[in-house]
C-alpha cells in the first residue's frame, strides 16, 4: 500500500484508503476499541473533520445487533458481519475474562475466512485469546495482559504468554494486551501503511507520546522504576515466580552479564536483585495466605520457596509476621 502523503494537494487525492472491520464482543472494553480507533480517525482526515479519507472503518458484530461493552455502554453495529471482505484488517475486541468462552464457532471461522483471504487479524485485549485459538499464531506467542496472563496458559498449553510487549506480531497477525498497546499498535499500522508523519500527528493530538510505541507493558510491582532492564527483569522474576530461574539465566534473557544486572539493580533500586525478587515471593505468599485455602506448605510452593522453612526466613528478613499469622487473620 502506497504512502500517503501531507501537501497540497488534496486529501482524497492521498493514498489508498485503508480499511479496518473491527468486530465488538459482549463485554468488550470501551478503553480497547477507543484508543485503538482513534489514532485512525485522527489520521484519516486534516484539521479535526473526522472524515473517513485515508482509512475507513467498520463496525460489526456477530449478531447484527449492538453490543453492550463492560461498562454497560452499548454500541450499534455500522456494517454487517460480511462487510469484512472488503477489509484490509480484521480487528476483534475483546473485555472481561469471564465473557470469553472457548469453541465460538461462527467467529473463529470468521477469522480463518479472513486469514485465507489473506486480511491481516487483530486481535485486541482478550479477543488475542480467540486469535490464539483460531490458530493463526505462526510463532505460538500471544500478547496478554500479565493480569490474564494465568488463565491463558492453563487453556493454552504450548504457547508463550507475551506479557512484556504492548503488542505483538505473528506473521500477518497481532495480539495486543489492550489499554495503551491498542494505542501503540494502531500508531504503528498507521506509521507502517499510511505515513509516520500522520503516526505522529495522532499521537500528538492524544498525548501520547510517540516513542513510548515500542515500550513494554508496566510490570506489575516497582511501577516507579524507570530502567528498561530493572522492569524486564521484574517481569521475569514474576513470570517464574513458582518455578525461579538461577539469577545467571535472567541476566543471559536480558542479553547482560550478571554483574551487570546487578549493578543496575543496586543503582536503580539500592537493592540486589534477589532482594527484590524476594520481596515479591513474599507479597505472592500473602496474598495467596490470606485469599486461599492452600495449607502453607502449597502457598511456599506456589511462591517460589522450597518449603515452610525458606519461607518463613524469607518473612524475617523483610520485617513481616511469620506466615501462619497472616492465615490466622482469615
Amino acid at each position: 500500500m502506497e504512502t500517503g502523503k501531507l501537501g497540497k494537494k488534496t486529501v482524497e487525492a492521498d493514498a489508498q484508503r485503508l480499511m479496518l472491520g473491527i468486530i465488538v464482543l459482549p463485554g468488550f472494553t470501551l478503553s480497547a476499541l477507543s484508543l485503538f480507533l482513534d489514532p485512525f480517525r485522527l489520521a484519516a482526515d486534516d484539521k479535526d473533520k473526522s472524515r473517513q479519507i485515508r482509512c475507513g472503518w467498520k463496525i460489526c458484530t456477530l449478531t447484527g445487533l449492538s453490543v453492550e461493552s463492560s461498562s454497560g455502554m452499548a454500541v450499534e453495529p455500522t456494517a454487517p458481519i460480511g462487510a469484512l471482505d472488503d477489509c484490509d484488517y480484521v480487528v476483534v475486541v475483546g473485555g472481561v475474562l469471564p465473557h470469553y468462552r472457548p469453541g465460538q464457532n461462527t467467529l473463529i471461522e470468521v477469522l480463518k475466512r479472513a486469514d485465507r483471504h489473506n486480511k491481516n487479524v487483530i486481535g485486541l485485549c482478550t479477543a488475542a485469546f480467540i486469535v490464539a485459538e483460531a490458530g493463526l499464531l505462526e510463532d505460538r506467542n500471544c500478547c496478554v495482559n500479565w493480569f490474564h496472563r494465568e488463565d491463558f496458559l492453563q487453556l493454552f498449553d504450548g504457547f508463550t504468554a507475551d506479557t512484556t510487549s504492548l503488542f505483538h506480531r505473528s506473521g500477518r497477525h497481532f495480539t495486543c494486551a489492550g489499554g495503551l498497546g491498542a494505542a501503540s499498535l494502531a500508531l504503528s499500522i498507521i506509521q507502517a501503511e499510511i505515513s509516520e508523519e500522520l503516526a505522529r500527528k495522532s499521537a500528538s493530538i492524544l498525548m501520547f507520546p510517540f516513542e513510548l510505541m515500542t515500550s513494554e507493558q508496566p510490570a506489575l510491582s516497582f511501577n516507579g522504576v524507570r530502567s528498561p532492564m530493572i522492569r524486564k527483569a521484574i517481569r521475569i522474576f514474576e513470570e517464574t515466580l513458582e518455578d525461579p530461574l538461577a539469577m545467571a539465566d535472567v541476566a543471559r534473557r536480558l542479553g547482560i552479564s550478571t554483574r551487570q544486572m546487578e549493578r543496575g539493580f543496586r543503582l536503580g533500586l539500592g537493592k540486589t536483585a534477589f532482594q527484590v525478587r524476594e520481596e515479591l515471593r513474599v507479597q505472592r505468599a500473602k496474598e495467596l495466605l490470606t485469599t486461599s485455602g492452600s495449607s502453607l506448605l502449597e502457598v511456599a510452593v506456589a511462591s517460589g520457596f522450597t518449603d515452610t522453612r525458606s519461607m518463613n526466613r524469607s518473612f524475617m528478613r523483610q520485617n513481616q509476621n511469620l506466615p501462619r499469622s497472616y492465615r490466622n487473620t482469615r
